[in-house]
Protein backbone atom coordinates (compact mmCIF):
# COMPACT_ATOMS: atom_id res chain seq x y z
CA UNK A 1 0.00 0.00 0.00
CA UNK A 2 1.85 3.08 -1.28
CA UNK A 3 -0.69 5.72 -0.23
CA UNK A 4 -2.94 5.91 2.77
CA UNK A 5 -6.51 4.91 1.97
CA UNK A 6 -9.58 6.69 3.33
CA UNK A 7 -10.43 4.64 6.44
CA UNK A 8 -11.90 5.16 9.86
CA UNK A 9 -8.50 5.82 11.46
CA UNK A 10 -6.74 8.69 9.67
CA UNK A 11 -2.96 8.24 9.56
CA UNK A 12 -2.10 11.37 7.58
CA UNK A 13 -1.38 13.43 10.72
CA UNK A 14 0.44 10.66 12.55
CA UNK A 15 3.83 11.55 14.04
CA UNK A 16 6.74 9.16 13.45
CA UNK A 17 10.11 9.29 15.20
CA UNK A 18 13.09 7.49 13.61
CA UNK A 19 15.94 6.84 16.06
CA UNK A 20 18.87 5.70 13.92
CA UNK A 21 22.57 6.64 13.89
CA UNK A 22 23.21 5.59 10.26
CA UNK A 23 22.34 8.41 7.86
CA UNK A 24 21.53 6.15 4.89
CA UNK A 25 19.16 4.08 7.01
CA UNK A 26 17.46 7.28 8.22
CA UNK A 27 17.04 8.54 4.66
CA UNK A 28 15.64 5.17 3.55
CA UNK A 29 13.18 4.97 6.45
CA UNK A 30 11.99 8.54 5.85
CA UNK A 31 11.50 7.84 2.13
CA UNK A 32 9.38 4.78 2.90
CA UNK A 33 7.30 6.72 5.41
CA UNK A 34 6.81 9.56 2.91
CA UNK A 35 5.63 7.05 0.30
CA UNK A 36 2.91 6.06 2.78
CA UNK A 37 1.71 9.66 2.98
CA UNK A 38 3.28 10.24 6.40
CA UNK A 39 4.74 13.77 6.42
CA UNK A 40 5.29 14.40 10.12
CA UNK A 41 8.57 12.56 10.61
CA UNK A 42 11.50 13.51 12.84
CA UNK A 43 14.84 11.81 13.42
CA UNK A 44 17.32 11.28 16.24
CA UNK A 45 20.86 9.89 16.02
CA UNK A 46 20.99 8.03 19.34
CA UNK A 47 18.81 6.94 22.22
CA UNK A 48 19.46 10.06 24.28
CA UNK A 49 18.37 12.34 21.44
CA UNK A 50 15.47 10.00 20.88
CA UNK A 51 14.19 10.44 24.43
CA UNK A 52 14.40 14.22 24.06
CA UNK A 53 12.43 14.00 20.80
CA UNK A 54 9.78 11.85 22.46
CA UNK A 55 9.21 14.68 24.93
CA UNK A 56 9.19 17.52 22.39
CA UNK A 57 7.66 15.80 19.33
CA UNK A 58 5.15 13.44 21.02
CA UNK A 59 5.34 10.70 18.35
CA UNK A 60 2.63 8.13 17.67
CA UNK A 61 5.21 5.47 16.81
CA UNK A 62 9.00 5.04 17.12
CA UNK A 63 11.30 3.23 14.67
CA UNK A 64 14.32 2.30 16.78
CA UNK A 65 17.78 1.11 15.77
CA UNK A 66 19.48 -1.24 18.21
CA UNK A 67 23.20 -0.50 17.92
CA UNK A 68 23.83 3.23 18.52
CA UNK A 69 26.37 5.39 20.37
CA UNK A 70 25.64 7.31 23.60
CA UNK A 71 22.51 5.22 24.36
CA UNK A 72 21.60 2.05 22.46
CA UNK A 73 18.11 0.85 21.60
CA UNK A 74 17.67 -1.47 24.56
CA UNK A 75 18.65 1.28 27.01
CA UNK A 76 16.27 3.66 25.25
CA UNK A 77 13.44 1.17 25.67
CA UNK A 78 14.04 0.65 29.37
CA UNK A 79 14.05 4.39 30.10
CA UNK A 80 11.02 5.00 27.88
CA UNK A 81 8.90 2.26 29.44
CA UNK A 82 9.78 3.42 32.95
CA UNK A 83 7.74 6.56 32.20
CA UNK A 84 4.03 5.85 32.67
CA UNK A 85 3.15 8.28 29.87
CA UNK A 86 4.85 6.14 27.25
CA UNK A 87 3.88 2.63 28.29
CA UNK A 88 1.53 2.35 25.29
CA UNK A 89 3.72 4.09 22.67
CA UNK A 90 4.48 1.51 19.92
CA UNK A 91 8.18 0.92 19.26
CA UNK A 92 9.44 -1.06 16.25
CA UNK A 93 13.06 -2.20 16.55
CA UNK A 94 15.12 -2.23 13.33
CA UNK A 95 18.25 -4.36 13.65
CA UNK A 96 20.54 -6.81 11.85
CA UNK A 97 20.95 -8.80 15.07
CA UNK A 98 19.13 -12.07 14.52
CA UNK A 99 19.75 -14.19 17.63
CA UNK A 100 16.67 -15.13 19.63
CA UNK A 101 18.15 -14.13 23.00
CA UNK A 102 18.55 -10.53 21.82
CA UNK A 103 15.01 -10.46 20.49
CA UNK A 104 13.69 -11.83 23.76
CA UNK A 105 15.58 -9.15 25.68
CA UNK A 106 14.14 -6.42 23.43
CA UNK A 107 10.59 -7.63 23.90
CA UNK A 108 11.18 -7.86 27.64
CA UNK A 109 12.40 -4.27 27.58
CA UNK A 110 9.19 -3.16 25.89
CA UNK A 111 9.55 -3.49 22.11
CA UNK A 112 6.29 -4.03 20.23
CA UNK A 113 7.76 -5.50 17.06
CA UNK A 114 11.03 -6.39 15.35
CA UNK A 115 12.13 -5.90 11.73
CA UNK A 116 15.40 -7.39 10.54
CA UNK A 117 17.96 -5.50 8.49
CA UNK A 118 18.37 -5.08 5.59
CA UNK A 119 14.85 -3.68 5.80
CA UNK A 120 12.24 -4.89 3.36
CA UNK A 121 10.21 -1.89 2.23
CA UNK A 122 6.87 -3.69 2.03
CA UNK A 123 7.35 -5.28 5.45
CA UNK A 124 8.17 -1.90 6.98
CA UNK A 125 5.08 -0.32 5.41
CA UNK A 126 2.81 -3.13 6.62
CA UNK A 127 4.11 -3.19 10.20
CA UNK A 128 4.15 0.58 10.62
CA UNK A 129 0.58 0.82 9.36
CA UNK A 130 -0.70 -1.99 11.59
CA UNK A 131 0.85 -0.53 14.74
CA UNK A 132 -0.16 3.04 13.89
CA UNK A 133 -3.78 2.10 13.24
CA UNK A 134 -3.96 0.16 16.47
CA UNK A 135 -2.33 2.93 18.50
CA UNK A 136 -4.47 5.74 17.04
CA UNK A 137 -7.67 3.73 17.39
CA UNK A 138 -6.91 3.08 21.06
CA UNK A 139 -6.05 6.76 21.55
CA UNK A 140 -9.44 7.70 20.07
CA UNK A 141 -11.14 5.25 22.42
CA UNK A 142 -9.32 6.72 25.41
CA UNK A 143 -10.38 10.23 24.40
CA UNK A 144 -13.96 9.04 23.94
CA UNK A 145 -13.86 7.32 27.33
CA UNK A 146 -12.55 10.48 28.97
CA UNK A 147 -15.27 12.62 27.35
CA UNK A 148 -17.88 10.09 28.35
CA UNK A 149 -16.61 10.10 31.94
CA UNK A 150 -16.95 13.89 32.05
CA UNK A 151 -20.47 13.73 30.58
CA UNK A 152 -21.48 11.01 33.05
CA UNK A 153 -20.16 13.02 36.00
CA UNK A 154 -22.21 16.00 34.86
CA UNK A 155 -25.30 13.84 34.39
CA UNK A 156 -24.74 12.26 37.81
CA UNK A 157 -24.63 15.72 39.32
CA UNK A 158 -27.87 16.66 37.54
CA UNK A 159 -29.55 13.47 38.76
CA UNK A 160 -28.40 14.07 42.32
CA UNK A 161 -29.86 17.58 42.05
CA UNK A 162 -33.30 15.98 41.63
CA UNK A 163 -33.04 14.45 45.09
CA UNK A 164 -34.10 16.35 48.22
CA UNK A 165 -31.25 18.33 49.68
CA UNK A 166 -30.44 19.64 53.13
CA UNK A 167 -32.85 22.59 52.80
CA UNK A 168 -35.82 20.40 51.90
CA UNK A 169 -35.15 18.02 54.76
CA UNK A 170 -34.80 20.94 57.14
CA UNK A 171 -38.11 22.30 55.90
CA UNK A 172 -39.75 18.89 56.47
CA UNK A 173 -38.57 19.04 60.08
CA UNK A 174 -39.49 22.67 60.71
CA UNK A 175 -42.87 22.57 58.95
CA UNK A 176 -44.07 19.03 59.60
CA UNK A 177 -41.95 17.74 62.48
CA UNK A 178 -40.60 14.91 60.28
CA UNK A 179 -36.94 13.97 60.60
CA UNK A 180 -35.79 12.44 57.30
CA UNK A 181 -32.54 10.93 56.06
CA UNK A 182 -31.74 8.89 52.96
CA UNK A 183 -29.08 7.21 50.85
CA UNK A 184 -29.00 6.81 47.06
CA UNK A 185 -26.31 4.70 45.39
CA UNK A 186 -26.60 3.96 41.65
CA UNK A 187 -25.16 0.62 40.54
CA UNK A 188 -23.41 2.40 37.66
CA UNK A 189 -22.56 6.04 36.98
CA UNK A 190 -26.27 6.76 36.59
CA UNK A 191 -29.29 5.05 38.07
CA UNK A 192 -33.00 4.48 37.64
CA UNK A 193 -33.96 5.16 41.25
CA UNK A 194 -35.52 8.38 42.48
CA UNK A 195 -36.99 9.58 45.74
CA UNK A 196 -38.53 12.86 46.72
CA UNK A 197 -40.62 15.06 48.99
CA UNK A 198 -43.65 17.11 47.93
CA UNK A 199 -45.48 19.44 50.34
CA UNK A 200 -49.26 18.99 49.96
CA UNK A 201 -50.53 21.63 52.38
CA UNK A 202 -49.78 23.05 55.83
CA UNK A 203 -50.00 19.69 57.57
CA UNK A 204 -49.46 17.04 54.87
CA UNK A 205 -46.19 15.95 53.22
CA UNK A 206 -45.90 13.43 50.39
CA UNK A 207 -42.88 11.12 50.07
CA UNK A 208 -42.17 8.79 47.17
CA UNK A 209 -39.62 6.26 45.95
CA UNK A 210 -39.36 5.17 42.33
CA UNK A 211 -37.38 2.42 40.63
CA UNK A 212 -37.31 2.15 36.83
CA UNK A 213 -36.50 -1.18 35.24
CA UNK A 214 -32.86 -1.42 34.26
CA UNK A 215 -30.18 1.07 35.24
CA UNK A 216 -27.60 3.29 33.60
CA UNK A 217 -28.29 6.11 31.14
CA UNK A 218 -31.67 4.91 29.82
CA UNK A 219 -33.12 4.44 33.32
CA UNK A 220 -31.68 7.78 34.40
CA UNK A 221 -33.44 9.61 31.55
CA UNK A 222 -36.70 8.14 32.77
CA UNK A 223 -36.14 9.60 36.25
CA UNK A 224 -35.88 13.09 34.70
CA UNK A 225 -39.14 12.49 32.83
CA UNK A 226 -40.90 11.38 35.99
CA UNK A 227 -39.54 14.26 38.04
CA UNK A 228 -41.10 16.74 35.60
CA UNK A 229 -44.37 14.81 35.59
CA UNK A 230 -44.59 14.80 39.38
CA UNK A 231 -43.93 18.53 39.47
CA UNK A 232 -46.95 19.01 37.20
CA UNK A 233 -49.02 16.87 39.60
CA UNK A 234 -47.80 18.72 42.69
CA UNK A 235 -51.24 20.03 43.65
CA UNK A 236 -52.73 16.52 43.54
CA UNK A 237 -50.16 14.69 45.66
CA UNK A 238 -52.57 14.45 48.59
CA UNK A 239 -54.37 11.58 46.82
CA UNK A 240 -51.66 8.93 46.29
CA UNK A 241 -53.93 6.47 44.46
CA UNK A 242 -55.05 9.05 41.89
CA UNK A 243 -51.48 10.24 41.36
CA UNK A 244 -50.24 6.72 40.67
CA UNK A 245 -53.04 6.19 38.17
CA UNK A 246 -52.16 9.37 36.27
CA UNK A 247 -48.43 8.58 36.31
CA UNK A 248 -49.21 5.07 35.13
CA UNK A 249 -51.19 6.27 32.10
CA UNK A 250 -48.42 8.71 31.10
CA UNK A 251 -45.62 6.16 31.47
CA UNK A 252 -47.60 3.61 29.47
CA UNK A 253 -47.45 6.08 26.59
CA UNK A 254 -43.81 7.10 27.11
CA UNK A 255 -41.95 3.90 28.00
CA UNK A 256 -40.88 1.42 25.31
CA UNK A 257 -42.49 -2.00 25.44
CA UNK A 258 -41.01 -4.10 28.25
CA UNK A 259 -39.98 -1.14 30.42
CA UNK A 260 -41.81 -0.21 33.61
CA UNK A 261 -41.39 1.44 36.99
CA UNK A 262 -42.30 0.67 40.57
CA UNK A 263 -43.39 3.50 42.83
CA UNK A 264 -44.45 3.88 46.44
CA UNK A 265 -46.24 7.09 47.38
CA UNK A 266 -46.93 8.02 51.01
CA UNK A 267 -48.74 11.05 52.41
CA UNK A 268 -48.11 11.78 56.09
CA UNK A 269 -50.76 13.93 57.81
CA UNK A 270 -49.06 15.49 60.82
CA UNK A 271 -52.32 16.93 62.16
CA UNK A 272 -54.40 13.75 61.97
CA UNK A 273 -51.30 11.61 62.70
CA UNK A 274 -52.08 9.26 59.81
CA UNK A 275 -50.24 7.79 56.90
CA UNK A 276 -51.88 7.19 53.49
CA UNK A 277 -50.03 4.74 51.27
CA UNK A 278 -50.39 3.55 47.66
CA UNK A 279 -47.95 1.09 46.13
CA UNK A 280 -47.31 0.34 42.46
CA UNK A 281 -45.25 -2.82 42.62
CA UNK A 282 -42.59 -1.53 45.02
CA UNK A 283 -41.28 -3.30 48.13
CA UNK A 284 -43.64 -3.04 51.08
CA UNK A 285 -42.57 -0.17 53.37
CA UNK A 286 -41.63 -0.95 56.97
CA UNK A 287 -43.61 0.82 59.70
CA UNK A 288 -42.55 0.95 63.34
CA UNK A 289 -44.85 2.66 65.81
CA UNK A 290 -43.29 4.05 68.98
CA UNK A 291 -42.30 1.07 71.13
CA UNK A 292 -43.71 -1.41 68.59
CA UNK A 293 -42.28 -4.04 66.27
CA UNK A 294 -41.31 -3.36 62.62
CA UNK A 295 -43.91 -4.62 60.15
CA UNK A 296 -44.51 -4.57 56.41
CA UNK A 297 -47.45 -2.34 55.41
CA UNK A 298 -49.45 -1.44 52.33
CA UNK A 299 -50.67 -3.27 49.27
CA UNK A 300 -48.73 -4.06 46.13
CA UNK A 301 -50.38 -2.84 42.94
CA UNK A 302 -49.27 -3.38 39.35
CA UNK A 303 -46.02 -1.61 38.33
CA UNK A 304 -46.41 1.59 36.34
CA UNK A 305 -46.36 1.53 32.57
CA UNK A 306 -47.78 -1.98 32.08
CA UNK A 307 -51.57 -1.54 31.88
CA UNK A 308 -53.37 1.76 31.20
CA UNK A 309 -56.35 0.66 33.33
CA UNK A 310 -54.43 -0.28 36.50
CA UNK A 311 -55.94 0.96 39.76
CA UNK A 312 -54.14 1.60 43.04
CA UNK A 313 -55.60 1.07 46.50
CA UNK A 314 -54.88 3.62 49.21
CA UNK A 315 -54.23 2.20 52.69
CA UNK A 316 -54.67 4.60 55.62
CA UNK A 317 -53.10 3.77 58.99
CA UNK A 318 -52.09 5.54 62.21
CA UNK A 319 -48.75 7.33 62.34
CA UNK A 320 -48.49 8.52 65.96
CA UNK A 321 -45.60 10.62 67.26
CA UNK A 322 -42.32 8.70 67.39
CA UNK A 323 -43.35 6.35 64.56
CA UNK A 324 -40.80 5.48 61.87
CA UNK A 325 -41.20 4.57 58.21
CA UNK A 326 -38.66 2.90 55.92
CA UNK A 327 -38.96 3.17 52.12
CA UNK A 328 -36.40 1.30 50.00
CA UNK A 329 -35.66 -0.14 46.56
CA UNK A 330 -35.91 -3.83 45.71
CA UNK A 331 -32.13 -4.08 45.27
CA UNK A 332 -31.99 -4.55 49.02
CA UNK A 333 -34.33 -7.54 49.11
CA UNK A 334 -33.03 -9.07 45.87
CA UNK A 335 -29.38 -8.83 46.90
CA UNK A 336 -27.88 -12.30 47.46
CA UNK A 337 -26.44 -13.41 50.78
CA UNK A 338 -23.15 -15.31 50.96
CA UNK A 339 -24.92 -18.52 49.90
CA UNK A 340 -26.44 -16.84 46.83
CA UNK A 341 -30.01 -16.70 48.16
CA UNK A 342 -31.97 -13.39 48.03
CA UNK A 343 -32.08 -11.60 51.37
CA UNK A 344 -35.86 -11.10 51.18
CA UNK A 345 -38.27 -8.77 52.94
CA UNK A 346 -38.34 -10.60 56.26
CA UNK A 347 -34.57 -10.34 56.60
CA UNK A 348 -34.83 -6.59 55.94
CA UNK A 349 -37.50 -6.29 58.63
CA UNK A 350 -35.22 -8.11 61.05
CA UNK A 351 -32.34 -5.80 60.21
CA UNK A 352 -34.50 -2.74 60.91
CA UNK A 353 -35.47 -4.27 64.24
CA UNK A 354 -31.77 -4.69 65.13
CA UNK A 355 -30.46 -1.27 64.06
CA UNK A 356 -33.38 1.15 64.49
CA UNK A 357 -32.33 4.40 66.19
CA UNK A 358 -34.10 7.65 67.06
CA UNK A 359 -31.79 9.45 64.62
CA UNK A 360 -32.70 8.47 61.03
CA UNK A 361 -29.17 9.21 59.81
CA UNK A 362 -27.82 6.64 62.28
CA UNK A 363 -30.40 4.10 61.13
CA UNK A 364 -29.47 4.63 57.46
CA UNK A 365 -25.76 4.13 58.16
CA UNK A 366 -26.38 0.97 60.18
CA UNK A 367 -28.81 -0.43 57.60
CA UNK A 368 -26.27 -0.04 54.80
CA UNK A 369 -23.53 -1.53 56.96
CA UNK A 370 -25.80 -4.49 57.71
CA UNK A 371 -26.42 -5.07 54.02
CA UNK A 372 -22.71 -4.81 53.19
CA UNK A 373 -21.91 -7.42 55.84
CA UNK A 374 -24.66 -9.79 54.73
CA UNK A 375 -24.25 -9.31 50.96
CA UNK A 376 -20.58 -8.47 50.26
CA UNK A 377 -19.61 -6.77 47.02
CA UNK A 378 -21.33 -4.17 44.90
CA UNK A 379 -25.09 -4.17 44.43
CA UNK A 380 -26.25 -5.26 40.98
CA UNK A 381 -29.03 -2.65 41.02
CA UNK A 382 -29.57 0.90 42.23
CA UNK A 383 -29.98 1.28 46.00
CA UNK A 384 -32.30 3.72 47.77
CA UNK A 385 -33.25 3.84 51.45
CA UNK A 386 -35.37 6.61 52.99
CA UNK A 387 -35.88 6.74 56.75
CA UNK A 388 -38.61 8.94 58.28
CA UNK A 389 -39.10 9.63 61.99
CA UNK A 390 -42.44 11.24 62.93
Amino acid sequence: MDKLEEQTVNLSDARVLVVEDNEMNRVFACAVLESMGLKRVECARNGREGLDKVESFAPDIVLLDLMMPVMNGEEFLRVLRADQRYRALPVLVLSAVEDQATRNALFAAGANDYIGKPIDRLELVARVEVHLRSHLALADLRRYRDRLAVDLRMARGMQNALLPGTNQMREAWERYGLNINAVFNPSSELGGDLWGLAPVDAHRLALFTVDFSGHGVAASINTFRLHLLLQDLGGQMGDPGAVLEKVNVTLKQLLPRGQFATMTLVVIDCAARTLSLANAGGPAPILVEKGGEPRLVGGAGLPLGISPVARYEVVVMPFPPGSQLSLYSDALIDAPDTSGEPLGEEWVVGLVRDVLADDPAETVVKVMAGFAARSPGEFADDVTWVQVVG
